[in-house]
């Protein structure tokens, strides 16, 4: 039953990744009028890169609505004010939801390295099939059931990891058998799998069954790295995974691979001999997750990491996975001394749209900071007598966070201030693409484009001397 299970399965995502079908949603609620949602769905499964951004402005009546095309069974974002909500659609239907009571995100919240919105379910009044137009039952819609059997899933496992901490034996099946009764008759196999998958997150939790056994049993046979059920196992299973398996015998080789050799070949060929890691994506899906995360824990070089990384671009197992390391490289490269820093086009304070080739030929010192932070406002001198006197082959740039871009206009005016500056919410995410934890935070850019200091010294710190010492160090002066 299972493996006929399967070759459906293969059958529908084929059709379904070659077809694609429509998905639409709705809502209307007085409390959003006028305000934007902005809608995403993931696409890399090992960083945060969004398939697609897309922001809708519900009308003053508050009503919604957004049509997006889908292969499979996805999960869709909603992020507004200070929630996340997410929502799993089906390809081929129309769904009426109802939004969380609406809440602003403060200032302070935005700006926030920190912060996180509030993750909740979009609640389905109705889902109705795009063809017929027919309603469907909504406790039959996979949101209803999901949340239903996650209910039961949770207490379930904080009982399975409070027994193993007492070095008591939990009765499995019987634990199985409960949660599973209400589910027995879905037909659903994203849903089915998705229990699947949870059920191995138990097993792990239990802390009795061997990782090949989860692995073959549950996380297997077929790679879904779409699915969140699916990405929760793997995640569960194989945080670390390097660290460990890289001091056994069968793993011996794995680090002088990866930190001097950088064969691709080798380091896959000993991740592929675990007897959890049954097929060449699932190596991949290995490889790409601990290399992110050990990137920045100093285990491996990170110069080894990106050669690597540059191999498995070039040698994909699929055509996905190219595009997955291609942006986790990105990702990874983008603030390392030598390579380009997270690209940015913003207006200036007269309308003019900026970008860092705007500035070729000179080294660009790139501040972020606020008008009334005290430790930004002692740079700030430093900063004018630097556009003042140095001009020549320096540029200084700043990225301003403010509530209202009117504040920085004012600011400079008042203060005299001259150099470049930029209001940070005309390019969303800035913040988080240059890593700011703190104001002020500042990188220098060298004429090339590519970064000389990461993070850089402050004004105040010395950083003039630092750069004569560059630029002599060069032949520049």
């Amino acid at each position: 039953m299972r493996i006929f299970g399967i070759v459906c399965w293969l059958f529908l995502w084929g059709c379904g990744s070659l077809l694609g079908q429509s998905v639409s949603v709705h809502s209307q609620n007085f409390e959003y009028s006028g305000k934007s949602i902005q809608i995403t769905m993931d696409r890399n499964p090992f960083i945060s890169i969004p398939r697609y951004v897309v922001t809708v402005k519900c009308s003053n009546e508050g009503n919604f609505e957004y049509t997006f095309d889908v292969e499979t069974e996805r999960v869709i974002h909603f992020e507004t004010g200070v929630y996340r909500a997410y929502l799993y659609v089906e390809p081929g239907y129309h769904y009426e939801v109802d939004l969380p009571v609406y809440r602003e995100k403060s200032f302070a919240e935005s700006i926030s390295p920190f912060y996180h919105p509030i993750d909740v379910p979009l609640r389905v009044l109705s889902r109705s099939s795009l063809t017929t137009h027919l309603a469907e039952d909504p406790t039959r819609d996979i949101n209803h059931l999901i949340a239903q059997f996650d209910s039961a899933f949770h207490s379930a496992n904080d009982d399975v990891i409070m027994n193993r901490r007492l070095g008591k034996k939990s009765d499995m099946d019987s634990v199985v058998r409960i949660i599973e009764e209400p589910f027995c008759g879905d037909s659903s196999l994203f849903f089915e799998n998705y229990r699947r998958y949870k059920y191995g997150v138990l097993k792990l939790n239990e802390g009795i069954t061997g990782l090949e056994s989860i692995s073959r049993n549950y996380l297997g046979p077929i790679v879904m790295e779409s699915h969140p059920g699916f990405l929760e196992l793997f995640n569960a299973m194989f945080k670390d995974f390097l660290f460990y398996y890289s001091r056994t015998p069968d793993g011996k080789g794995l680090i002088n691979h990866i930190n001097r050799t950088h064969n691709l070949d080798s380091v896959r060929y000993i991740i592929r001999q675990h007897p959890a890691v049954w097929n060449d994506t699932l190596t991949d899906m290995v490889l790409l997750q601990e290399l992110s995360r050990l990137f920045y824990t100093g285990e491996f070089h990170k110069k080894a990491i990106l050669i690597l990384l540059d191999s498995m671009e070039v040698n994909p197992v699929s055509p996905d996975y190219a595009i997955f390391t291609s942006q986790v490289k990105e990702r990874l490269s983008s603030l390392m001394i030598g390579h380009p820093p997270p690209p940015f086009a913003l207006p200036d304070l007269e309308g003019n749209l900026c970008t860092p080739g705007d500035f070729t030929g000179k080294y660009i010192y790139l501040m972020f900071c606020t008008p009334e932070h005290y430790g930004c406002m002692m740079e700030y001198p430093f900063l004018q007598s630097f556009h003042l006197k140095h001009a020549a082959y320096l540029e200084v740039v700043t990225v301003m966070v403010t509530e209202e871009k009117s504040q920085i206009k004012d600011f400079m005016l008042r203060n005299g201030y001259g150099w470049k500056t930029f209001f940070y919410e005309d390019q969303p995410g800035i913040l988080s693409d240059f890593f700011v934890k703190a104001f002020p935070t500042a990188y220098l850019i060298g004429p090339d484009g590519n970064l000389v200091l990461s993070p850089s010294s402050l004004p105040s710190d010395g950083f003039e001397q630092q750069l004569f010492r560059i630029m002599r160090s060069r032949g520049e002066i």
